[in-house]
């Protein structure tokens, strides 16, 4: 019986937990405010990943245009990636990146309080001595005896000592949906560091940290650590001055020349469009 107390508890504490993935739960940004994004589909469930580095797994799908839109990070019980799977879905997410590293077991000691209903058995004995008057037809004195039985029950709990072992994880999701932004050029910059400024020798470029897959610049062989020293003949001062020049470049143009630093070279690309 009281295993049956104990299976019915332990049931109903799990059914009503909440996902650690749910609770824990931080958005960068609403997906309503991205451009384009694409859209869970009825009957379409987000893809998860495992990964033993976000930074260049996301990377990776960064250059395939996509955006991370939160995270959940929590230490706790294993939970199962489905949880993950259900709170990307949840928030509109189509790819989800998860992570879990063991990091102790917690062992917990904790009274439960079962009923402990306890029943006492009593009996006895009693006797009784009555005089008759004779005047009236008795026959003198007599003796009676009897005896008697029964039980009571007494209710109340008692506490019984539970402990529990459990393995903790860190557990760790990163959301991302896919943008269909159109991009020109299709690569995104960086200032220089003061590290940067030591390496090329020059205060003034912008660094291409990203080119976007399947973009001109992707295309055009532009590559991830190329500088950009110049937008058709034009000297680029920083980032800012970079995507300025950009933007400045006809939609109707068919190649614009960037002049690039590349393994301590200087040379001309042209993007073609």
């Amino acid at each position: 019986m009281n295993r049956i107390i104990l299976l019915s508890i332990f049931t109903l504490v799990a059914g009503c937990a909440t996902s650690g993935y749910q609770q824990f739960y931080n958005p960068y940004v609403d997906i309503s405010a991205l451009p384009e994004p694409e859209i869970i589909h009825e009957g379409q469930e987000p893809k998860v990943y495992g990964t033993d580095n976000f930074d260049r797994d996301i990377r990776t799908l960064r250059a395939k245009k996509y955006v991370a839109i939160g995270y959940s990070s929590f230490n706790g019980g294993y939970e199962d990636t489905k949880n993950a799977q259900a709170q990307a879905k949840r928030i509109g997410a189509t790819i989800v990146l998860v992570n879990s590293k063991y990091t102790n077991t917690q062992t917990t000691t904790s009274p439960l309080f079962l009923p402990d209903n306890k029943t006492t058995y009593h009996s006895g004995s009693a006797s009784a001595y009555s005089t008759y008057n004779n005047s009236y037809g008795g026959y003198g004195n007599m003796n009676t005896n009897a005896t008697y039985s029964g039980t009571s029950t007494t209710y109340g709990t008692k506490a019984v000592p539970i402990t529990t072992h459990q393995r903790r994880y860190d557990q760790s999701a990163v959301y991302l949906v896919k943008i269909n932004l159109k991009m020109k050029f299709g690569v995104y910059l960086q200032d220089l560091t003061a590290e940067m400024r030591l390496q090329y020798e020059r205060n003034t470029g912008a660094f291409v940290d990203l080119v976007f897959e399947e973009s001109a610049a992707f295309y055009s062989n532009i590559l991830p650590g190329d500088v950009i020293i110049s937008v058709d003949g034009n000297s680029v001062k920083n980032t800012k001055h970079a995507l300025e020049l950009m933007a400045k470049v006809p939609s109707s143009a068919t190649i614009s020349k960037l002049g690039i630093i590349r393994k301590g070279k200087e040379t001309i690309i042209e993007v073609k469009f």
